[in-house]
């Protein structure tokens, strides 16, 4: 007769139960793991293994290329909800979506699409297998993101119906927490979409300054804008991409009108919408656009105290 120890007998049930499962014990590994990594983690915006899907506020514009491969687009839609979603394992990004209340854009690594979400980076890159969809999120890790994060995103590049949208995304301030007196803060990143006048598209990336010194008048500030070709590529300065702007804060999120900061841009205008996330509005975050000589600049950043 065979003898069984209660480990065997353990070993065999938690075998048993992942085959019911339709599970490898990789994956069983894999999952426990994760779910170890998550605990020891703690309380993040993205989980370091499974999903997160974060919700939020987003605008979208349209994007099309003509025969000749010159790029017009429009100027954006009011806000709307919408939703970005993050897979990972073990901390590796899988799989990234954003939804703007109408259509999904969805990047995959299982179906080909490169997701560059190395740590060190303040923006993650997706790019689809055929170059269609691009995106841009804000790396919560390297920028230090406990409430909120931002996206923009493409689709149809290179077509005649395309389409450029941005979106901040996260856990807002109830308005009931948010301060009433005092002086903050914010610095953190931008990532966007540039259609210049001579119809380029180029993504950019800045830094940003959000200031309040009694959280009822707003100051913002996107500085050392830099930009690079829309499949990647050494970025070069767009000076001309920098802008400042003023604006008045109401519940748990401003409003700023924004211009250009050089002669050739001053004469660029536009505006941005924001929010504070967090408990006590530790974050802000928020989408932008300008126009005029600089052609159409449209963007979406991230930044905390």
């Amino acid at each position: 007769m065979l003898k069984f120890s209660l480990k065997t007998a353990l070993l065999l049930g938690a075998v048993a139960s992942v085959a019911s499962c339709g599970k490898t014990i990789e994956d069983f590994i894999e999952d426990e793991v994760g779910r170890r990594a998550n605990d020891l983690a703690g309380e993040r915006l993205l989980q370091v293994h499974g999903e997160t899907t974060l919700n939020g506020r987003t605008r979208s514009g349209d994007m099309s290329t003509d025969g000749s491969g010159t790029v017009t687009s429009g100027r954006l839609d009011g806000e709307r909800n919408g939703s970005m979603r993050v897979n990972a394992t073990l901390g590796d990004m899988d799989e990234l979506s954003f939804s703007n209340g109408t259509t999904t854009t969805q990047f995959s690594k299982a179906a080909g699409d490169n997701i560059d979400d190395g740590a060190d980076q303040l923006v993650v890159r997706a790019t689809s297998s055929d170059g269609r969809r691009r995106a841009w999120l804000g790396n919560a890790i390297a920028l230090d993101f406990d409430h909120q994060t931002f996206g923009v995103w493409a689709d149809g590049v290179g077509t005649t119906n395309g389409s450029v949208n941005v979106g901040s995304f996260g856990r807002r301030t109830e308005t009931a927490d948010m301060p009433i007196s005092g002086t903050a803060t914010y610095l953190g990143t931008s990532a966007g979409v540039s259609v210049t006048s001579d119809g380029r598209a180029l993504q950019t990336q800045s830094q940003i300054a959000v200031t309040t010194s009694d959280f009822s008048n707003v100051n913002i500030a996107s500085t050392n804008t830099y930009v690079s070709n829309m499949s990647g590529g050494s970025a070069w300065r767009g000076q001309h991409l920098d802008f400042v702007g003023t604006g008045t804060i109401s519940g748990n999120r401003f409003e700023a009108n924004i211009n250009g900061v050089i002669p050739f841009s001053a004469t660029s205008t536009g505006d941005v919408d924001g929010y504070f996330y967090g408990d006590n509005a530790e974050e802000v975050g928020g989408t932008f656009e300008m126009n005029g000589a600089v052609g159409n600049y449209t963007g979406a950043f991230g930044a905390d105290q």
